[in-house]
């Protein structure tokens, strides 16, 4: 069990410093300008991605940031048809080449919406709609993994990222409201 404990610390500490590498100042500011300048975050993805995005979606409530998130199989296309210029998205496929996520960027992108991918490195369909692209450590190697541990975590450390930006914006406001909301508990 101790082998264990040390293989899953020693893979997300790695999973961490691989994702910290891939950042590019130029998409980071393109991201953190795309979401100061939205209202509402839309939120696409499959599987385990999705309950990591409720946990951000969680976060941003406090600090009274819209995140809608598209959880019910086959209303992707719906909901990316019912957004506006004041939203954006954040899509998330490891690699950027789910047809339905693909079809969903299409719509934002013949709309002018701004999209933020959450993907791999690399070239991909994806990263070609988006406007400003952040990525996923390629830590696991698909053709041994027993679980997603390395891109669940470089997943929550970009939300963690994201959501730390945001609140960054309006720092003392939001410390403040989190001030207040820990004394209600």
């Amino acid at each position: 069990m101790m082998t264990i404990t040390n293989n899953i610390a020693i893979l997300e500490k790695e999973t961490i410093e691989d994702t910290k590498k891939l950042f590019d100042h130029d998409q980071l500011s393109k991201v953190f300008s795309i979401l100061r300048q939205c209202d509402i975050i839309d939120i696409y993805g499959i599987l385990d991605n999705l309950f990591l995005a409720k946990h951000f979606q969680s976060q941003m409530n406090y600090i009274h940031k819209k995140v809608n998130i598209c959880d019910l199989i086959g209303s992707e296309k719906t909901m990316a048809h019912l957004a506006d210029n004041s939203h954006c998205a954040i899509i998330i496929s490891y690699s950027g080449q789910t047809q339905n996520l693909l079809d969903v960027a299409q719509i934002y992108h013949d709309k002018q919406i701004p999209i933020i991918a959450l993907t791999c490195i690399g070239e991909n369909s994806l990263n070609h709609l988006s406007n400003a692209s952040l990525y996923l450590s390629s830590k696991e190697m698909l053709n041994i993994k027993i679980g997603d541990f390395a891109s669940s975590t470089s997943l929550k450390y970009l939300f963690d990222i994201l959501y730390a930006g945001i609140f960054s914006f309006h720092y003392k406001e939001n410390l403040e409201q989190k001030i207040i909301l820990a004394s209600l508990a």
